[in-house]
């Protein structure tokens, strides 16, 4: 199968994934290369581009490029700065957003959320199935451990006292964002913040030897979208970027 007709077979299996990529490599002429990317499937991509290609290194090739690509993969969670994403490159800020999601600031975010993210939390809360027994929500950690909270007037009768919230100019205020999550949580449910909620970024920053040119491929993972999907698509752009 061609490079062409594999991307395009990526690309039906993850129409959802957005990926967006800035720089060039000249991987052109009679050099065979040689692959180095602590990432397994983008490797793995890669190595079977470049030898359908024939361009594969082997023993007896007589010059060699090798191709270095670091990538990292992180959740657009609140707290999340740019750095955290693409250490040593922030205008990857500006790929993350012409793929279609909000890039966290330079700085730490603190308790800024992508909204995109709350308003799937708060959906997911909401579309629970009639099925779903107290004992399946205690499964999946939607259920605290602790006693329930004492109503009015009620202490003493095996409740807990409700812990008192900070005031805006007390530390510890997240302001009305916890709040909001928090809405249909008024009898112990847990706020189940975890990375699958939220857009992921794949960056990945590709260089030939002897050459100062640099490619940085940039996927915005959806929730539920296949992760390997955005990777073999990442790693497609790059062979591309290569080889043509």
């Amino acid at each position: 199968m061609s490079i062409a007709l594999a991307l395009t077979a990526s690309v039906g299996r993850a129409s959802s994934i957005q990926v967006k990529k800035s720089g060039k490599l000249n991987g052109s002429g009679d050099a065979a290369l040689m692959v180095f990317c602590p990432d397994r499937i983008i490797e793995q991509v890669l190595s079977q581009d470049f030898r359908v290609a024939k361009r594969a290194a082997t023993a007896e090739s007589k010059a060699v490029l090798s191709l270095t690509v670091t990538a990292t993969q992180q959740a657009l969670k609140p707290g999340i700065s740019i750095a955290q994403v693409a250490p040593g490159n922030p205008e990857v800020a500006d790929l993350i957003k012409a793929a279609g999601a909000v890039p966290p600031p330079l700085g730490d975010t603190g308790d800024r959320a992508d909204q995109a993210a709350v308003a799937r939390e708060v959906v997911q809360r909401h579309l629970r199935q009639p099925s779903d027994s107290p004992l399946s929500h205690i499964l999946s950690g939607e259920f605290g451990s602790q006693p329930p909270p004492c109503a009015q007037g009620q202490a003493g009768t095996g409740c807990v006292d409700p812990t008192p919230q900070p005031k805006p100019d007390q530390p510890g205020y997240t302001g009305d964002l916890a709040d909001y999550l928090n809405r249909a949580n008024a009898n112990g449910l847990s706020n189940r913040e975890n990375d699958s909620a939220f857009d992921t970024v794949v960056v990945a920053r590709a260089s030939l030897s002897g050459s100062p040119d640099e490619l940085t491929v940039v996927a915005v993972v959806h929730p539920g979208d296949d992760m390997n999907d955005a990777k073999k698509l990442v790693a497609e752009e790059i062979a591309n970027a290569v080889l043509h």
